[in-house]
């Protein structure tokens, strides 16, 4: 489990720094199309509301860069989570536990995306 926190600490961060460079250093940004740096016809006037509000990790590439540092977070949590909650059910039901671990942990993860993006998107509606 200290591999895979690591591994996805480290995911995280790496995508916080493709996020940054995109933000602060665009010029300096080793890809230059209009998708990556968010120009062009992936302008955020030009977008559909699809594109905007569900799909929009797949708008431009600081999105995508943010969808995954937020994902592998939530991830980590829930699987912190299920890890603990595994050894408390452990004494008393083996086979619940082994068995549907994986599915609380992609439950978790969806849940904590999609509040992520519900708490995000009003405050940056009301700021």
């Amino acid at each position: 489990m200290i591999k895979l926190s690591a591994i996805l600490i480290t995911v995280s961060a790496i995508a916080k720094g493709f996020c940054d460079s995109l933000m602060f250093h665009s010029n300096t940004f080793p890809f230059k199309s209009d998708w990556w740096l968010a120009k062009g016809e992936y302008a955020w006037n030009k977008r559909t509301w699809l594109e905007t509000n569900v799909l929009s990790f797949l708008s431009d590439g600081w999105h995508m860069f943010d969808a995954i540092r937020v994902a592998s977070m939530l991830l980590l949590v829930a699987l912190l989570y299920a890890e603990t909650r595994k050894l408390k059910e452990y004494d008393h039901n083996k086979y619940y536990a082994d068995n549907n671990i994986w599915l609380m942990v992609a439950g978790l993860t969806v849940l904590g995306y999609v509040y992520h993006g519900i708490v995000f998107t009003f405050i940056f509606w009301i700021l």
